[in-house]
């Protein structure tokens, strides 16, 4: 039985999620919406709706020259860059821990 209290996401929310699932596995060359379409099992009118979130949202591209998506790349570098700043971060914290824990 499923547990009824836990907030469930939405249908839409999992297939843009999978969308980005695909995009993320070729950052350069990216894909057609035909090739994701056949890559997810969704239609190409869906896919072109699941597509232009993940581009509103800034977690997508097109590619100019060639018409194809593939991740936002400057969406992802900024994640990545919060990601390593928390890391430091962290790593200062234990550093100080393991310093006063030397001195006591």
């Amino acid at each position: 039985m499923a547990n009824t209290n836990q907030p469930r996401m939405s249908n839409s929310a999992v297939k843009v999620f999978k969308v980005l699932d695909v995009l993320n596995r070729n950052y350069f060359h990216g894909y057609t919406p035909t090739e994701i379409a056949e890559e997810t099992g969704f239609n190409l009118s869906a896919i072109n709706s699941y597509v232009n979130t993940l581009i509103e949202a800034g977690y997508a591209e097109r590619i100019q020259e060639t018409g194809r998506i593939r991740p936002g790349l400057s969406k992802f570098a900024r994640i990545a860059v919060q990601i390593l700043n928390a890391m430091q971060t962290a790593e200062q914290q234990v550093a100080g821990l393991k310093q006063r824990m030397n001195r006591g």
